[in-house]
């Protein structure tokens, strides 16, 4: 069987702000903040009942995005560009398509409750390869919450179609824990906890297999007071199977994802 990154990699990125109140117009100007995001993925596939042995895939990337978010009707209105993207020398997506997809732009759509909603590439092919590692750019970000509060976000994804869908269902619940500094920032830190369970079909060069399984992590970030995102760091970790004619058994697939970011001055 092969061993390319899996549409059920799950890797949150970073959070925009959503900055309360307006002025006398109604509306505020545009937001504009630069992010720098570090992940590691670390994929395992225990082949042997397949007779293809174990299988090992760790890569990093470091991203540069800048994020845009403009009043909008009943929310905001999230423009993302990519300013540029790096791999290590084992990172499976082509320095090409990384090169390519400079510049490349996302857009999203904030309700006013802070709720996200689905991330989009806009225009780029080469930045629509890279949406997986994107998808989850935005996370719950409640306008005026308080110390000790908590809130929680579902969701259900499918991605692909025909033989190659998968659905993934994820809760992840939100607490925030205390006041801490930041620089010379005071912020709020927001401690979470992400649940997840996946379900699909994937093709393989042996044949169809059912792809199944579980994945839980934790982390937490930084608000500042006016409502901007300083940062964070989180590692979601996810136990699946892959079924098959090419296997007496079930294939074991442990994917580890770890994210930092950092906002840059």
């Amino acid at each position: 069987m092969s061993s390319p990154v899996p549409a059920t990699i799950l890797l949150a990125l970073a959070a925009a702000s959503l900055v309360g109140g307006t002025g006398g117009s109604g509306r505020l100007p545009p937001v504009t903040a630069r992010y720098r995001i570090d992940q590691t993925l670390n994929q395992e596939i225990d082949a042997s009942q397949a007779g293809a042995g174990r299988q090992v895939i760790r890569f990093t990337t470091t991203s540069f995005l800048t994020v845009r978010l403009t009043d909008s009707a009943g929310g905001k209105a999230v423009r993302i560009v990519l300013d540029s993207m790096r791999g290590d020398s084992a990172a499976p997506i082509p320095t090409s398509v990384m090169d390519s997809a400079r510049g490349g732009e996302f857009r999203a759509y904030v309700e006013r409750s802070g709720r996200p909603g689905k991330l989009v590439a806009s225009g780029n092919p080469a930045a629509a390869q890279l949406q997986g590692l994107l998808s989850d750019f935005l996370p719950w970000l409640r306008p005026g919450f308080k110390v000790g509060e908590s809130w929680a976000d579902t969701s259900v994804a499918t991605t692909g179609e025909g033989a190659d869908t998968v659905t993934v269902r994820r809760v992840v619940t939100y607490r925030a824990t205390g006041n801490e500094g930041q620089g010379t920032r005071k912020a709020v830190r927001i401690a979470t906890t992400h649940a997840s369970e996946v379900n699909g079909r994937q093709p393989t060069p042996q044949g169809p297999a059912k792809i199944s399984g579980t994945g839980k992590g934790s982390g937490s970030y930084l608000v500042s007071a006016d409502g901007r995102y300083l940062g964070g760091e989180w590692e979601i970790t996810s136990a699946l199977q892959l079924s098959g004619q090419f296997s007496p058994q079930p294939v074991p697939i442990t994917i580890t994802q770890s994210t930092k970011v950092a906002i840059l001055p």
